[in-house]
């Protein structure tokens, strides 16, 4: 099943949207401006801009349209929400995340939905440097038995 994420809304006074992350399938126009459509599977990072507010979702795409999924404005169907995230400083380091995954890897759709879950906690916190937010990205090291 394919997912809708609308681009950008030419009503003026709506919401901006923006494309953080997403390798879309095709853009193809709507009545409200383009839209980009996904593959089941793949992490798509979508900013909702108003006036005062906004909004980052990151979200992995599904093969069904579940009933107890996440509602996201502006994507169809239903998704897996990953991140949540409200400030600009929260934002633009999961910005910076996505930028490094981008030029260096590894791709952010292989990457299990635990890692959105180690990643949201310095992600949200006051003081965060790169290096823990690389480190989380970095295969661990497996421990060696005796």
């Amino acid at each position: 099943m394919k997912t809708a994420v609308q681009l950008h809304a030419a009503a003026k006074g709506s919401p901006r949207c923006e494309l953080v992350y997403g390798r879309p399938l095709e853009v193809v126009a709507g009545p409200a401006g383009p839209i980009a459509l996904f593959d089941s599977g793949e992490v798509v990072a979508h900013l909702l801009r108003s006036r005062w507010r906004r909004h980052l979702y990151v979200f992995r795409t599904l093969e069904v349209d579940d009933r107890f999924a996440a509602s996201v404005c502006g994507v169809r169907p239903r998704v897996r929400l990953l991140l949540h995230l409200r400030s600009r400083g929260h934002i633009r380091r999961a910005r910076g995340l996505f930028a490094y995954l981008a030029r260096h890897g590894p791709d952010p759709s292989e990457l299990a939905d635990a890692f959105y879950l180690r990643v949201s906690g310095p992600l949200g916190r006051r003081l965060v440097t790169q290096r823990l937010l690389l480190s989380l990205v970095s295969p661990q090291p497996t421990p060696i038995e005796p």
